[in-house]
């Protein structure tokens, strides 16, 4: 999921933790609105709780280590191809095209720019 995506979908879960929304209807109206490019519950409780302490960022804290790799403009194309060689394709079936990691292939069709409203929206992630 890139930054865009985080951010976003941080923004709606202050609003609604603003509101005084549970995290469960949080979570589940985001994926209602979302589906499988929606937060996990476990994002979506862990951020509601900093919201309800006072944080005001929609940013990650600074972290140290290596970042992922998998998730490179290479394997990024390589699952574009796929899915548009066959636009019913499921995630297992990627996975197994492109010989990444099924995380790595849902974060590239739900939270690549260019690919989530060409791929996700679609509902290819969700096949």
């Amino acid at each position: 999921m890139t930054d865009f995506y985080k951010i976003r979908y941080r923004a709606v879960m202050e609003f609604l933790t603003l509101e005084n929304v549970p995290p469960q209807q949080i979570h589940n109206r985001m994926t209602v609105v979302y589906g499988e490019c929606a937060p996990s519950y476990a994002s979506v409780k862990r951020w509601a709780a900093e919201f309800r302490q006072g944080r005001s960022s929609l940013e990650d804290d600074p972290r140290s280590g290596r970042p992922s790799e998998a998730v490179c403009e290479e394997n990024c194309r390589a699952v574009e191809n796929t899915v548009l060689q066959n636009r019913r394709v499921n995630v297992q079936l990627i996975t197994d095209a492109v010989c990444i990691r099924t995380g790595s292939v849902k974060t590239i069709l739900c939270g690549t720019p260019v690919d989530e409203e060409s791929l996700c929206m679609l509902g290819a992630a969700n096949a």
